[in-house]
């Protein structure tokens, strides 16, 4: 029951800012049911690629997804992702890797609160090339695949800031992109043997409805809000972790 509502909680939160939830999913599995790092990212990522699928389907029914961005985003995310899925996330040390996924929430929730909105779509900067979102999209495959945390996290600050897509546009795509990249994330923890499979009925059944609550509900607040939560949740997902790293 623990492992469903847990799920719930994260599907219906990371639908709703875009992000999936698995910087959520990773840091509960690992502060609450004792997981290896390289296990709860392997099960979060594949739970996280059924919250972002139902998110996704359900987004671009609604003509939310920028999918010019979300393919050059997948083109660079989804090579990196695997192999970082498969040859690095289960060789890092327990203790750096919760120092390192604890600071990386920490900062981003920064970097996320500075990230101004946008107040029309489209302006205030020029359309950044296509190598520039390839790119990004290598770097967040290194922390999608081992940390279980990129896609999300990364693309909507930077979707909002070099495209200047508005928060909901931005959350959208970005479900798109972890969708796909998060597949190939799985793939690769699969090929390793990371999963804890016994885990994996209870939190896809809470992150699948999850994510069709929170991608249904995610229009009715404000585009403020939604960076907001985004904020809160890394701040109050990294911190423990931090902590817990340094003690």
């Amino acid at each position: 029951m623990g492992l469903f509502l847990l799920a719930l909680l994260v599907g219906t939160y990371g639908s709703i800012i875009g992000a999936g939830g698995g910087f959520a999913m990773v840091a509960g599995l690992v502060l609450f049911f004792d997981l290896a790092g390289a296990e709860a990212v392997a099960t979060s990522s594949i739970t996280i690629l059924f919250v972002q699928s139902a998110g996704a389907i359900t987004y671009d029914r609604k003509g939310l997804v920028d999918r010019p961005t979300a393919t050059w985003f997948v083109l660079g995310s989804v090579p990196v992702a695997f192999v970082s899925a498969a040859l690095l996330a289960n060789r890092i040390p327990e203790r750096t890797f919760d120092l390192l996924i604890g600071s990386l929430l920490v900062a981003l929730a920064i970097f996320v609160v500075a990230v101004r909105v946008p107040e029309t779509e489209g302006v205030g900067a020029a359309q950044p090339r296509r190598r520039e979102l390839t790119v990004a999209g290598s770097f967040t495959g290194v922390l999608t695949g081992a940390f279980g945390v990129g896609a999300g996290l990364v693309t909507v600050p930077v979707i909002s800031w070099l495209r200047r897509l508005r928060p909901h546009r931005a959350s959208a795509t970005t479900s798109a992109i972890g969708a796909v990249a998060g597949l190939a994330a799985s793939i690769g923890h699969v090929v390793a043997g990371n999963p804890r499979w016994s885990y994996l009925p209870f939190v896809i059944a809470g992150a699948i409805i999850g994510g069709r609550v929170g991608a249904n509900s995610a229009q009715r607040l404000s585009p403020g809000t939604v960076q907001l939560l985004l904020a809160i949740g890394l701040v109050a997902a990294g911190l423990p972790v931090l902590v817990r790293g340094l003690s």
